[in-house]
């Protein structure tokens, strides 16, 4: 039994926003920071605005670009601290707030230029085909 569209669009806001808001608070090393509102106001603008338009599918792609984001954060980390690894260890990125600040914004400026892109790129690809 098929689901109802309905149904189905509500899954898909809560599991994207809450990838967007795991993902774009990763840096934070205070959940109960300030800087948590961006990536949950910022992700539930980016969610609200693609439930609205029915463009999900690129959400999902932004999703995704910014996860991939993430990981890109995290292997630098490691690669920084295993090949150039200073006097002592380096600590992790969220222990210096300028850096989760910075981060927590660019992950969700990666996630809104990625979102903007696919729709733009979904956009045209309707616009090249035949009614």
């Amino acid at each position: 039994m098929p689901l109802p569209d309905s149904l189905r669009t509500v899954v898909a806001v809560a599991v994207y926003w809450t990838a967007i808001a795991l993902g774009g608070s990763v840096l934070l090393p205070d959940p109960t920071s300030p800087l948590v509102a961006v990536p949950i106001l910022g992700g539930g603008a980016v969610v609200a605005h693609a439930a609205r338009t029915d463009r999900l599918v690129p959400l999902g792609y932004a999703v995704g670009t910014m996860w991939l984001a993430v990981l890109a954060l995290s292997i630098g980390t490691g690669v920084v601290d295993v090949v150039a690894p200073p006097a002592g260890e380096i600590a992790p990125l969220a222990d210096y707030p300028g850096i989760a600040a910075v981060g927590t914004v660019g992950l969700i400026a990666v996630l809104v230029a990625a979102y903007g892109a696919f729709v733009r790129r979904s956009a045209e690809r309707d616009a090249g085909e035949p009614a």
